[in-house]
């Protein structure tokens, strides 16, 4: 069994209403809002105390390389690793560019593990979960993961996907781009007010995972939060369905699987040839590659056939510039 990002799962078939499509209007950027200044906050951690994974690291360190080189200057890039990458570091960040001009590009990306946990557990003064069932979500920042020998994880140091939407309410700009590479990120897309272009789970294969509309509450609570104030739903490109796991990579790739192919759409994923990588042209391009690689593997092999996982993409009715070329 290969690596997956995720710390926890629980057992079990989701029931999931699958909605397949892809609507996006004249709300793409115009080029001269693709010049305005662009940020970025890129993630990776691989040393967790727990689970440790492999490549999440150099999956960071090549996307601030490929974001600088396409868009995003050095002094507007925030990357950081493994310890460096705790719960209340991740806020701070977020809300540092509260005054970003309303016409910035802020792009957020995650690599690193991604769980479920349910709150009940955290009924003990130390504030610590040991083997929690699973009907929540969260990302996983470094100090959320407190031993290990025994699996403990802080419920206070996990991200919930209100608090990062209440952190996100906060930024400048109503152009921001979510990109998480964790197990389980498909739920980060919403079925309300936004578009998903692909199933939840198209894949037949084991459920590891029962919380598949739990997490996507978060972007409920995105739709939510941009109806009351007036900005649009974040653009959301995860690297699987919301009771799926994502793929740490290959020795071969050096890169989780959905990153591998994403620093590839930046250089070639331009479809239309105007100098810029979409939103939209990147998630064509990573998920046709993610299918081509699926089709050459051995029969054997866990992801056979049609890969078991394929990049989501939701963000309502417009289009956002990624990579500028």
């Amino acid at each position: 069994m290969r690596a997956r990002k995720k710390l926890y799962s629980s057992l079990g078939l989701a029931a999931v209403l699958l909605v397949v499509g892809l609507v996006f209007t004249s709300c793409t950027q115009t080029a001269s809002s693709i010049t305005s200044p662009r940020y970025a906050l890129v993630y990776g951690i691989k040393n967790y105390l727990y689970k440790p994974l492999t490549y999440t690291v150099a999956d960071a360190q090549s996307i601030e390389s490929v974001l600088e080189s396409k868009g995003v200057p050095s002094a507007n890039m925030i990357e950081r690793e493994d310890s460096a990458v705790t719960k209340a570091q991740i806020k701070a960040d977020i809300l540092s560019l509260a005054s970003v001009s309303s016409d910035s590009t802020v792009i957020i990306y995650y690599s690193g593990h991604g769980s479920s946990v349910d709150s009940s557990w955290n009924d003990n003064p130390s504030g610590i979960v040991y083997y929690p069932t699973f009907s929540g979500a969260y990302l996983v920042p470094y100090d959320a993961v407190t031993n290990s020998g025994l699996t403990f994880l802080s419920m206070t140091n996990l991200v919930s996907p209100s608090e990062l939407q209440s952190w996100i309410a906060n930024i400048g700009t109503k152009n921001v781009i979510l990109v998480f590479d964790s197990c389980y990120s498909g739920a980060f897309v919403s079925s309300a007010s936004t578009t998903d272009a692909s199933p939840s789970n198209y894949a037949s294969m084991k459920s590891y995972s029962t919380f598949s509309t739990a997490m996507s509450n978060f972007g409920s609570l995105l739709v939510a939060n941009a109806s009351a104030s007036g900005s649009k739903t974040p653009i959301v490109l995860s690297a699987c369905g919301s009771n799926e796991e994502s793929y740490d990579g290959t020795t071969a790739m050096g890169h989780g699987v959905f990153t591998y192919y994403l620093l590839k759409a930046a250089t070639n994923g331009d479809s239309n040839g105007d100098g810029y990588v979409t939103m939209t042209e990147a998630y064509a391009y990573t998920t046709q590659c993610i299918k081509t690689w699926g089709a050459s593997l051995p029969a054997s092999d866990d992801y056979a056939g049609d890969a078991a996982f394929l990049p989501h993409l939701s963000g309502g009715i417009r289009d956002l510039v990624l990579f500028v070329n």
